[in-house]
């Protein structure tokens, strides 16, 4: 099956970049309405192979395969408040746990990468992991900020969020380059955060309406 190939790839791309390491983290693929691919519980992601990838329904009930992940109703959680996701990536990144385990805000943004890739970065309180609180907690956040599709979890970790799983790879790449670089900035104590007009204009070319000042430029 292609889309367990899919997560397989990308499973081995987290582990060889760092983004997790021994068994942590779980990729899930959302296949219908009623269906998810999830990586097995208890597995490297470096080294997954075919059978360490489970089948269940919406409910968590196995239908094919071992016992899924832990954090199995985190991704159930995210698929039931956006009805377009079809991937979740879930992972350590050192730096953006880090990041987790403090207390920061994202309310203002230094990049606008942070815009067109992560869709802007939101915070959950803490929970318990593994248990009921974490979905709940996860849902909060996304009925809350419903156009969020990164979310640090307080003291655990970050959740990305999209249409396939490689983008949701690639967003949790881009995230942890995004905490690295706001690191350095903090230590050097000279943050440039983009002011609200700035932030207006990129919001718009987001949405695809300001093509024409973007047509207005000129190279000398």
């Amino acid at each position: 099956m292609q889309q367990k190939e899919d997560i397989e790839e990308v499973g081995r791309a987290l582990y060889d970049k760092g983004l997790l390491v021994g068994t942590d983290g779980n990729i899930s693929i959302r296949l219908s309405e009623q269906e998810v691919l999830i990586t097995a519980s208890g597995f490297c992601k470096g080294k997954l192979t075919a059978d360490q990838i489970t089948k269940v329904d919406m409910e968590g009930h196995v239908l094919e395969g071992k016992k899924p992940a832990r954090d199995i109703r985190m991704h159930l959680a995210v698929y039931r408040e956006c009805p377009e996701a079809r991937a979740v990536v879930h992972a350590h990144p050192p730096v953006t746990t880090g990041y987790a385990m403090s207390e920061v805000s994202f309310e203002k943004v230094a990049l606008p990468e942070v815009l067109f890739s992560l869709k802007g970065i939101a915070v959950t309180d803490y929970t318990t992991p593994t248990t009921i609180e974490v979905p709940r907690e996860v849902s909060r956040v996304l009925r809350e900020k419903p156009q969020s599709r990164t979310i640090l979890l307080a003291n655990h970790g970050a959740l990305t969020i999209s249409s396939n799983v490689y983008d949701a790879f690639y967003m949790m790449e881009t995230l942890e380059m995004f905490m690295k670089a706001d690191l350095v900035s903090r230590l050097l104590g000279t943050t440039r955060y983009l002011d609200s007009r700035q932030m207006d204009k990129v919001n718009r070319l987001i949405k695809g309406e300001d093509a024409d000042s973007v047509a207005e430029v000129r190279y000398e």
